[in-house]
Parts: C-alpha cells; structure tokens; sequence
C-alpha cells in the first residue's frame, strides 16, 4: 500500500466512525481539539496531521490510532477490544481510589 492508498484509508476510516458514532464534523473537532475545517481537510483527503493530531481524532472517535488505518471490516479480536475496554474502566477507578486515599491520608 503506498503513502496516497493509505492518506484515503485514513481519511474514509475517520468519516466512517465519524458517522457511526452520529458526530458531526464539528463535534469531531471539538473533541479533537483541531478546527471542523481541518477535519474536513482531513476528509477530504487534503491533510492528514502529525501524530498528535491523529493520536487526538483517536481518542475523540474512541479508537486506538492504529484502527484509523486499517481496511474497511478488518476485525479486531474481541480480547484486544475486551482488554482496551477493561484498562479504560481501571484508569477511572484507579483514580477514585487514589483520591479516595489522598483525602483519607489528610485527616
């Protein structure tokens, strides 16, 4: 696959989820923390962004960055996704702890 297969890929992933996930272009840059007209550029095959940008629409679009380039029905093992989900939910109650315990260390 060559660099101008791969910037379509990209761009036609990011629309896709986009749409399944019922964002506009502007909710996506919002999330994004990049401009609707970017996200746009970034459609329409015009941009693609550095790493940070990809790694922002990412995370806005709840995928790992690797997924923004994969083929179309490529399928991700259930243990990846089942693991991503898992270590999302462990952050959010790691954090509840440690504050959990930072307040109870205080008194």
């Amino acid at each position: 696959m060559n660099a101008k297969e791969l910037g379509k890929l990209y761009a036609e992933n990011i629309k896709r989820i986009r749409l399944l996930k019922n964002l506009s272009q502007e909710n996506l840059a919002e999330l994004a923390n990049v401009s609707s007209a970017y996200i746009s550029e970034i459609e329409n095959q015009k941009k693609i962004g550095k790493f940070e940008t990809i790694a922002a629409i990412a995370n806005a679009l709840e995928v790992e960055p690797y997924e923004l380039f994969l083929p179309a029905g490529s399928v991700i093992s259930h243990n990846e996704r089942r693991t991503k989900d898992l270590m999302k939910r462990l952050r959010a109650n790691f954090s509840e702890l440690v504050d959990t315990m930072e307040e109870f260390l205080k008194d």
